[in-house]
């Protein structure tokens, strides 16, 4: 082996303690934004309880700013597998690594986004079929105001996928930070004289804002820099099967439906049961989302990279290892919210305009939107990883993926909605997710054929029980203390149930010998051998 053979590996190579440093921003970054958005969620909850003027917003928002999010995560998937291979390369990255379909989906969804402003009503009956007369007039007004946000999504994205690719994660991560400060400005002073209006107005200045930040920061590093000139021209790369436009916009049209869906059935109830599902789903998008979605972060670039090597062992080898690392970071956060959900839930919003029944209401869709976020973590690693597999269509994958999916996700809210309401809705959605991940389990088993099942699920089963360990340990935990009453006494109590399952939850895997453990170890052994070096 040369030496720059070597050189070239390491390079491209992450390793593990790489790979901590680098989520360990992340979660710093987003923990930060997380308790900007707990006052976000507190505001509202003050002003507005669970009203139809919070359902009309939340919805306005799940159809403009949710659909900026998918449109991020789109390009993301779609960009992120060529910038990657550019960057391995020693190349600068450009529009040619695009992929040639690319200006039909801006034209389309140019279209998309001027037919929305111009017939907003339309959305709004589409996505809110149970709102009527004044609430959906209202809907359809904030939809108007933030749907200019889907543009700036778009070109965000391109830049956001160029800094993760080069592992630069404080720039985008840290935009939002300012977008969250300013909404937390406006509620707290402006909203009570001028009403929920003044909350679509921010979203969409803070995005404006927050994208000018972005463009100025990340300018300097997304361009060559001077005088950047490869020798010759580069080697044209000879196309792969894998990958492709309607490939990602299909999953990512699937895992926005499935959202949207949810709050469709929502709308059909009475007033407040959007609001309960998105105080649900935010407190998990904040919570254990934070963990998923940070992971994340850090893990895709190495998936694809563990995906597109040209041994495919190793390459099923790392998908089931990150597989592994997703539901073993998930399950405890998810346990913890599932177990902690009254307390949070009143701790947070049990004061102003929201009552008991609201916090009843949200309390439970919080823990269904939790348990379900265990199921999502490895399936997002499957579909991530069928994506960027290159010697394979993915599209046909992929769509059966979503298309079950989807069907599975009607037939259990039909018969869960009219039943047990927003509760019903969000632990509906967990069983839903749970029948998905298996679907996408058997394809992936099918597709990367040297995957072990049998080690796969032994391994799942080991973290599953180091869980239900830790459950055990904090429903004991509750039992035991009595209920308190005030804001201190549940945040102290809500602390100590998730200290508590963390410890029992890392304590059961060292016990039962999970591998995870084994290799958190080795990254705490290297730290603590580089800090003696540098004693001595």
């Amino acid at each position: 082996m040369t030496d720059a053979s070597a050189e070239g590996r390491r390079a491209q190579a992450t390793s593990g303690k790489a790979l901590a440093r680098s989520a360990g921003v992340v979660v710093g970054i987003r923990g930060l934004d997380f308790g900007l958005s707990f006052l976000v969620s507190v505001l509202l909850a003050n002003r507005f309880g669970a009203s139809g003027q919070l359902d009309a917003f939340f919805l306005a928002r799940r159809t403009t700013v949710g659909f900026a999010d998918t449109i991020r995560k789109l390009v993301g998937q779609i960009v992120l597998p060529p910038v990657l291979a550019a960057v391995d390369r020693g190349e600068a990255p450009s529009l040619r690594h695009l992929p040639r379909r690319m200006a039909w989906f801006f034209v389309v969804f140019a279209g998309v986004m001027l037919a929305g402003m111009l017939v907003p009503t339309v959305w709004a009956k589409l996505f809110a079929p149970g709102f009527r007369g004044e609430q959906q007039a209202l809907t359809a007004t904030m939809m108007r105001i933030m749907l200019p946000l889907l543009p700036l999504a778009l070109v965000a994205s391109l830049l956001a996928a160029v800094l993760q690719a080069r592992r630069r994660y404080l720039l985008s991560e840290g935009t939002n930070l300012v977008q969250r400060a300013l909404l937390v400005l406006v509620l707290a002073l402006f909203v009570p004289p001028l009403g929920i209006i003044a909350g679509a107005w921010t979203m969409l200045i803070a995005g404006v804002v927050g994208f000018f930040i972005l463009l100025a920061g990340a300018w300097s590093i997304v361009r060559p820099p001077p005088g950047h000139a490869p020798a010759e021209p580069p080697a044209d790369v000879p196309e792969t099967k894998g990958g492709g436009l309607a490939a990602a916009v299909v999953i990512n049209v699937y895992f926005q439906a499935t959202a949207l869906l949810d709050f469709a059935f929502a709308t059909t109830g009475g007033d407040g049961g959007v609001a309960s599902l998105e105080y649900g789903s935010r407190l998990v998008s904040l919570v254990p989302g934070l963990v998923m979605s940070s992971l994340a972060t850090v893990l895709t670039p190495e998936l694809i990279r563990a995906v597109q090597q040209p041994d495919r062992v190793a390459a099923a080898a790392g998908i089931q290892r990150f597989q592994r690392i997703g539901v073993f970071a998930q399950a405890p956060v998810s346990v913890g919210m599932m177990l902690g959900a009254p307390l949070m839930v009143s701790a947070l919003f049990g004061h102003g305009a929201f009552g008991p029944q609201a916090i009843a209401s949200a309390a439970a869709c919080t823990a269904g939107y939790a348990a379900a976020a265990i199921f999502l973590a490895p399936m997002s690693a499957i579909t991530t990883s069928i994506y960027a597999d290159p010697h394979a269509s993915a599209l046909r994958d992929l769509a059966i993926i979503a298309v079950i999916g989807t069907v599975v996700r009607v037939i259990v809210l039909a018969i869960a909605a009219p039943i047990w309401g927003a509760p019903g809705i969000a632990y509906g959605a967990a069983v839903a997710t749970a029948l998905t991940f298996v679907v996408a389990q058997i394809i992936a088993a099918r597709r990367f054929h040297h995957f072990h099942m049998r080690a796969q699920l032994a391994d799942l089963a080991q973290t599953f029980a180091c869980a239900g360990i830790a459950a055990a340990a904090g429903f004991a935990l509750l039992w035991l203390v009595p209920n308190p009453h005030k804001l201190f006494g549940e945040l102290a109590l809500l602390c100590a149930l998730g200290a508590l399952i963390v410890v029992v939850h890392f304590a059961a895997a060292v016990m039962l010998r999970v591998p995870e453990m084994a290799a958190l170890r080795d990254i705490a052994m290297q730290i603590l051998a580089k800090r003696r070096s540098r004693r001595k």
